[in-house]
This record gives structure tokens, C-alpha cells and sequence, in this order.
């Protein structure tokens, strides 16, 4: 479960304001329905544009991922009808990917009504009922606190990062920024325990006032509302995208955000990692580009529900299959490591342990290990975690107070690590190819310990100017390939027009792909040096939103992608 070791570990100022709300109750349990089957879905995959938006569909054109399967389907609208109409029952969150409902009903009877239900496979519960706390006791929530340090706003050195600086300069993330690399045009779910006032706070206004918040969603109370929750996900936002003239800015303050709320603050259950699952796919069918988690799952409040060590082995939890299939859908996930690297646990949390995202561990400003660091490797011997970024003593913003305080945790470390991707990734991505394991393995390859890897850090702190010169040393040919205009867009005539700038002879594929991620048409000729202009006959392309593949027929990394719309 999520540890709550991964929100703030080891601070000194308890935040007395936010410990004395109360503890919500329920009195139903909740459980994870599985369904058998699909069959007679109103779904199809073959008309994906009516579960997964444009952008996920172009995502996944580019990650080279473009495979439809039985899993992308939605659940049958008709199954989760049967199952809503029992009395007493709720339905909670959907799972397309795993084919599941999680459901909350109170009395046995209704649940033994779901389970005779001809398409129900299998029900597990996931959530007791939530009993009081006992009179005295703490939990590791009670116990947060930040540490406020004298910050002058007079004369903050580093301008414009202030405080911000050391967290950023460790990974040469500055060389980006000077480049206008901040993020822009990648956007970043991340899914937490909620962003407590985070609408209403100053160095937040940039991103709200640039509508770069593009959705909110509540998996744990359904309320629209993740403003009104814990702080957490506010300040794991901050690390990203707050901007304070001279005293802090982000490592990717130009990015675009979902903010998901699956994460109970008040209970620890497995729950929660259903609810991520159903964040997940949502990220996945708004076409998000990196999902960050700052959450992580060892121990349960109901102990029966405990994981052990034997099942991180990257591929055995929900959490971690789920995972899994947010990064073979062309997703970055980045997660933290966890925070138990002084307890006894010691070892990473789940979906830390995924073989296919990219985990971060966390050390002090001068790159040491963080003593309170989730240590590796995962069960079956993958290294965890990938890499490492600045944890200890982290600047971030709280609702509590108008400057940012420092905090302790891998929950920081790995939101830092994500927006620097973000800036990484935002041009190459579109115009080369360059799909997410191709970014973790590059932002891998970058980092100080890549050929003498360990189980406290990883590969190491990457070197994001030194990943991004390896980006273009390796695409040297990069600039040799440009569409300057495509006429008409929205194709209203009998042909598509092309320019295409060529900087020498160069043979390539001018490939249009439809939703479905069919190609409709094929054509490879041979573009002169300098401009060339191309037509295509589109009589027979019926109307629709297409792709345009330019692509060299010698190098994969040179290619070109284009939305384009059909209305002949």
C-alpha cells in the first residue's frame, strides 16, 4: 500500500492546521470486481477515437505503440448497468484495462447479488470497514511537518530559479531552460492525495491564469473537488510549476497539468491502488505524456493486505501491471522511490518496483544519497531505482505559507525528475520520434553512475545538458528534413499539397494514417535539395482526422508527424 512514508518523511514543524480535520468514515466496504468478457460492446477497436482522445491516438503514432487491443476497450456499458442496479450498491471507478469495477455495498446479501451475476469473474475486497483511530494514537500523517527556513527576498541569488536553484542545477537542467526548453507542450498528470488550495495560490498564477490545468478528477470521493483534500499533491506540483518572481521557478513551469486524486489521505487500503489504476487510464485516454506518482505501496491498515518483498519483482502487484501499461501505451511514468531507506521495510514500494518506468531515489544538493532513500534492487534483480534526484531539504510550496519551505522525500525527487523529462522531451518527441523508453534510457544513460550502477541510487543523478547533446549529436541529420506548409488544412479539395524543405537528396515515405492506425496511403519518392512541392490525391481518403508520416527511408529518427482533417 501507499506508504505514507513517500509523502513527507522526516521533517521538524508539525502542521497542526491540517491534523485536526477529522477523519471521514465509511460504512461500506469496497471491493474489485472482475468481468469475464467484453462481448457485445457497443466498443470497438477498430473506431478508437470513441474511448481515447486525438492526442493519446497521436501519442501512441508516435511511441510506435499503436496497437488496439481488447484492453483499451471500455467496460460493456450493459455489465456495469446490472451492477448498478442492485440496491445498496455503488460503483466507484472503472478499470477498462483490467476489465474490473470497484464497487462499496454494506450488506452481504448485495454483495452475493453482484457475485451471481453471470458475467461476474471474481470479486476481492479492498477496503474494509474504516474504524476509528484510537484515542492517543498518531500516524505518520499526524507526525508531518516542514521546516521553515529565513529566505530574504531582497537579494536571492540565481535568478529566476532562487531557491530552486541547487534542486535544478544538480542536473544541469539550467542548459534546457536557456534554450526555452520549460515544458511547453507536454502535459503531466499527476496523480495524488489532492491539491489542497493549490487554484488560489500565488505561484500557481501563471499556470491558472495560461489555463495549463486541463482537468481535475476525484477517484476517492467523486466530488470534482481536489482542491478541498490533502496539501501533498499541492506542493509535488510545486516542485514542476511554481513560479515566483526571483525566489523560485520549477523545472518545467510551462507544462500542462491533470491533477488526479486517488490517494485517501485518512486510510491506508489497497483501495488506493485500484483507484490509481482508474487515474491512470484516465491519463492514458486524455492523451497525458508523463504520469507522476509520488505514491507507493508496502502495508495495509487491514495487515491480511499486506505485500511482501517477493511480489516487487516489477510485474506482480496491480499497481505495477498497471504501470506497465501506462508505458507500453507511450506514457512516461515517473515514480518515487519510496521513503523507508532507515526502516526497517528498507526497500522500495510498489509501483515503484515496474519493470518498464522510470523510478527516482533521492539525495541531498550535492548529489549524496539521502539516508531516508527506498533502496533496490526490485525482487527480481531489475535495478531500482533508475535514478536519483535532489530529496532532502527540497524547496516546495505549501497552502501554509507564502514562501516555499524545504521537505524531505522521494515524493520530490521524483516530480523534479519528471518535469526536466518534460523539458526534454517536449521537441524531439513530435518531430524525431523519440519515444518514452527512449527518454528513460537516454535520461539513464546521462547520469554519473551509468556504468557502475548500485541499489541506493541507481544509474546515478542524470545530466539532463549532457542527455540533451547526446539527443542531438544522435540526430545530426535532424535539420535536414522540415514540412514548411501543408495546404489545403482542413483538406476541403481533391489533393493535399505539400512543401517539404530538403537540406540535401534524401529518399522518404509521405505515409497518412487514420485513427484506427490504419495507413491510407503510401508514397516514397526521392526530395531534391532544397524545397520540394509534393501532391497527394485524396479523392478516395474518406473524411476524418488523419496523420501525416514524412519519414526518411534510411534513418527512423528523421521523422515528421502532422494532424490533418479531411472534409472533402
Amino acid at each position: 500500500m501507499m506508504s505514507k512514508r513517500n509523502f513527507f518523511g522526516f521533517f521538524v514543524m508539525t502542521l497542526l492546521c491540517y491534523t485536526l480535520q477529522l477523519y471521514a468514515q465509511t460504512s461500506e466496504h469496497k471491493y474489485w470486481v472482475r468481468l469475464s468478457d467484453k462481448n457485445n460492446s457497443p466498443y470497438s477497436i477498430d473506431a478508437p477515437q470513441e474511448f481515447l482522445s486525438d492526442r493519446a491516438i497521436y501519442r501512441r503514432i508516435i511511441s510506435g505503440s499503436l496497437e488496439f487491443t481488447i484492453q483499451d476497450l471500455p467496460i460493456n456499458p450493459w455489465y456495469v448497468s446490472q451492477v448498478a442496479a442492485i440496491p445498496g450498491v455503488q460503483i466507484l471507478n472503472r478499470s477498462r484495462w483490467f476489465n474490473a469495477l470497484s464497487i462499496s455495498c454494506s450488506d452481504s446479501t448485495q454483495l452475493a447479488l453482484v457475485e451471481a451475476l453471470p458475467f461476474v469473474l471474481s470479486i476481492e475486497m479492498v477496503q474494509k470497514l474504516n474504524k476509528p483511530k484510537p484515542t492517543g494514537s498518531t500516524s505518520e500523517y499526524d507526525e508531518e511537518s516542514y521546516t521553515k527556513s529565513a529566505i530574504s527576498l531582497s537579494n536571492l541569488p540565481h535568478y529566476p530559479y532562487g531557491v530552486a536553484y541547487a534542486q535544478q542545477k544538480l542536473h544541469d537542467l539550467d542548459a534546457l531552460h536557456q534554450r526555452n526548453k520549460l515544458g511547453q507542450n507536454i502535459h503531466i498528470a499527476i496523480i495524488d492525495a489532492g491539491f489542497l488550495n493549490a487554484i488560489n495560490m500565488p505561484c500557481f498564477e501563471a499556470l491558472y491564469q495560461e489555463n495549463r490545468v486541463l482537468s481535475t478528477v476525484d477517484f476517492v470521493d467523486h466530488d470534482g473537488d481536489v482542491y478541498a483534500d490533502h496539501f501533498h499533491g499541492t506542493a509535488v506540483l510545486s516542485t514542476i510549476a511554481a513560479q515566483q518572481e526571483g525566489v523560485y521557478m520549477g523545472t518545467a513551469p510551462k507544462a500542462s497539468f491533470h491533477l488526479l486524486r486517488s490517494e485517501n489521505a485518512d486510510s491506508e487500503y489497497l483501495i488506493e491502488e485500484a483507484n490509481w489504476v482508474s487515474a491512470a487510464e484516465y491519463a492514458d485516454s486524455v492523451g497525458a505524456d508523463i504520469i507522476n506518482s509520488s505514491l507507493g505501496y508496502t502495508t495495509f491498515d487491514d495487515s491480511t493486505q499486506n505485500h511482501s518483498y517477493a511480489e516487487f519483482d516489477g510485474h506482480s502487484t496491480l499497481i505495477a501491471k498497471a504501470a506497465n501499461m501506462a508505458a507500453s501505451r507511450g506514457m512516461l511514468v515517473v515514480a518515487s522511490a519510496g521513503n523507508s531507506g532507515a526502516d526497517s521495510w528498507h526497500y522500495i514500494s510498489t509501483p515503484a518496483d515496474a519493470d518498464s518506468i522510470l523510478t527516482v531515489g533521492a539525495t541531498d544538493n550535492l548529489g549524496n544519497y539521502a539516508f531516508f532513500s527506498s533502496v533496490g534492487p526490485a525482487a527480481d534483480g531489475d535495478i531500482k531505482p533508475n535514478v536519483a534526484a535532489m530529496g532532502y531539504q527540497t524547496y516546495v510550496y505549501t497552502p501554509f505559507d507564502s514562501l516555499p519551505v524545504q521537505a524531505n522525500g522521494t515524493s520530490f525527487s521524483s516530480p523534479i525528475m519528471a518535469g526536466m523529462a518534460a523539458c526534454l522531451w517536449q521537441s524531439e518527441r513530435s518531430i524525431f520520434g523519440i519515444t518514452n523508453i527512449d527518454l528513460l534510457h537516454l535520461i539513464e544513460a546521462s547520469s554519473s553512475r551509468y556504468y557502475n550502477p548500485n541499489a541506493l541510487l541507481g544509474y546515478g543523478i542524470p545530466n539532463f545538458k549532457k542527455a540533451y547533446l547526446t539527443l542531438i549529436d544522435s540526430l545530426d541529420t535532424s535539420t535536414d528534413l522540415s514540412i514548411l506548409d501543408i495546404y489545403p488544412n482542413p483538406v476541403s479539395a481533391q489533393q493535399l499539397q505539400l512543401l517539404i524543405q530538403s537540406k540535401s537528396p534524401l529518399e522518404v515515405s509521405i505515409n497518412l494514417i487514420n485513427l484506427q492506425g490504419q495507413t491510407m496511403h503510401i508514397q516514397v519518392l526521392q526530395l531534391e535539395e532544397g524545397g520540394n512541392f509534393i501532391q497527394i490525391l485524396t479523392e478516395d481518403i474518406p473524411n476524418g482526422t488523419y496523420f501525416l508520416e514524412v519519414k526518411s527511408t534510411s534513418n527512423k529518427k528523421m521523422r515528421l508527424i502532422r494532424k490533418i482533417e479531411f472534409l472533402n
